[in-house]
């Protein structure tokens, strides 16, 4: 069932990677596309721009040419005959046709005289209110383009020679060597075109009085075929490297869990086999007991310390036979004054040979009781000394306290030892893990410890606390009330 919901939570990783990934090629296609139609937008907006200006350069010639034919004294054939830009000029004078060259062409001569009759024509593409009403702006008939100004109670109109114009605006486009793909009409007459049609184009018409000119630009859309490629390689390889690092992670758990396994195997054997010559050593200490009752004193105190010791280690065994199980706890009221002691007594010795000396400091009463299992307290305080002894010989000396306040109890073991890196103090707790440092080269450990007295602390209500002092470490039995 586990193996099951593991492939199917790799399953939906690998789908919900390569939807997001697939959405983020997508996203990343949109935006070129939008980026490479916003930058064809902003060229037409130039070109465009280039040819507004280019009439409004007429119209700015056409006013100052406003004021000086304004004059009766002008003769404006002699002046239409020196001009290239303009085709043909007329005049109204108090709504009377005082001039207009050009009378052969009949349409033109329509033209002016509809100006004549009404000149508000002028100003329909213009806006206008009560309080403002244009004096000159461009006015557009057929194929005759007229720039018009208003002189005190003259109009003047001249006709922007169109074709002279599109030289004009020719001209411009060249001198500017765009590197733009566009094409100008007038109508549908071609007036301009720059570089090649691609397959993309935009179209605008121009604003008024140009309505009638429009400008086509094409552009390059991105390869999008290339884009979709490389997304997909990339998602694929993405995806190729997790299941290799997730298979990789995998055959690294199931060796670990096959190494843990074998190790819980073997010490659960090898505990089993201890039970025995156990057994038999408590029994014939016992006996030793009862027959040297009567000798000198430190014989009796030696054998009860074998006898306790053998029938301690009895448990542990039988600890580490039940590891994955709950201790069977015996609460009751335990002076942990002599407990603490009688760990002093048996560890003492142990410790001489290693040329640690052991200190003990009690700061409570003689008889400092609690409810709690005595074996399950032993057995975390004589892990720590036991910890010491292996680890921290080089701090020559180990301190055994004892204190109690209102709330809690705690029973310390402090090294002089060189201590435990920060980052891997939550490490040292799990089952089978063992620091890979110098000081624990050649010693002699399964590395689940410090992993039983975790779990006997919690079944006591309590907690192992371990700090990094300076030298050494202190690891804390904090038993709550």
């Amino acid at each position: 069932m586990k193996k099951l919901t593991a492939i199917l939570s790799f399953f939906i990783l690998i789908v919900a990677f390569s939807y997001l990934g697939w959405r983020t090629i997508e996203h990343e296609v949109l935006m070129r596309q939008t980026n490479q139609k916003l930058l064809a937008q902003s060229q037409m907006k130039n070109i465009k721009s280039s040819i507004e200006s280019l009439l409004n350069q007429r119209a700015v010639y056409f006013n100052s040419l406003a004021q000086f034919l304004h004059s009766d004294q002008t003769d404006i054939d002699v002046f239409l005959a020196s001009q290239t830009d303009i085709k043909n000029i007329f005049k109204i004078k108090h709504n009377k046709i005082v001039y207009f060259s050009n009378k052969t062409d009949l349409q033109w001569s329509n033209i002016v005289e509809s100006i004549e009759y009404d000149s508000s024509i002028l100003v329909n593409h213009h806006s206008q209110s009560e309080q403002f009403q244009p004096k000159f702006g461009w006015y557009q008939s057929y194929d005759h383009l007229i720039y018009w100004v208003i002189e005190s109670d003259t109009i003047i109109g001249f006709e922007l020679s169109t074709i002279n114009f599109s030289l004009n605006v020719i001209c411009l486009f060249d001198d500017q060597m765009l590197a733009n793909n566009f094409v100008l009409l007038d109508h549908d007459k071609q007036i301009y075109v720059n570089g090649e049609q691609l397959a993309d184009s935009i179209t605008i018409t121009l604003d008024y009085p140009l309505q009638n000119w429009k400008l086509i630009y094409y552009y390059q859309s991105p390869k999008l075929l290339v884009l979709y490629l490389l997304g997909g390689g990339v998602i694929g390889l993405f995806i190729i490297a997790i299941s290799f690092i997730v298979l990789y992670c995998y055959r690294e758990y199931t060796r670990t869990l096959r190494l843990a396994k074998q190790q819980v195997s073997f010490v659960g054997q090898v505990s089993h086999e201890f039970k025995t010559p156990l057994t038999n050593i408590t029994l014939y200490a016992e006996l030793l007991q009862e027959k040297l009752i009567d000798e000198p004193v430190p014989i009796p105190d030696y054998l009860e310390v074998i006898t306790s010791e053998s029938k301690r280690l009895t448990r542990l065994v039988q600890n580490v036979l039940n590891f994955n199980k709950p201790a069977k706890l015996n609460i009751k009221p335990v002076n942990l004054t002599h407990l603490v002691e009688r760990v002093y007594t048996t560890f003492k010795p142990v410790l001489a040979k290693k040329s640690l000396q052991l200190n003990l400091i009690i700061n409570c009463d003689k008889n400092c009781m609690i409810n709690t299992d005595e074996d399950s307290v032993l057995q975390i305080v004589n892990n720590f000394l036991s910890n010491a002894e292996k680890y921290a010989a080089r701090g020559k000396k180990v301190d055994l306290l004892l204190n109690k306040n209102d709330k809690q109890t705690i029973i310390t073991v402090r090294d002089y030892g060189i201590g435990i890196p920060n980052h891997l103090i939550r490490q040292i707790f799990k089952p089978f893990y063992r620091i890979n440092s110098s000081i624990t080269e050649g010693v002699a450990g399964t590395g689940i410890g410090l992993t039983i007295a975790n779990q006997l602390a919690q079944q006591l209500n309590g907690t192992i606390q371990v700090v990094n002092e300076n030298p050494g470490v202190a690891f804390s039995l904090i038993i709550m009330e």
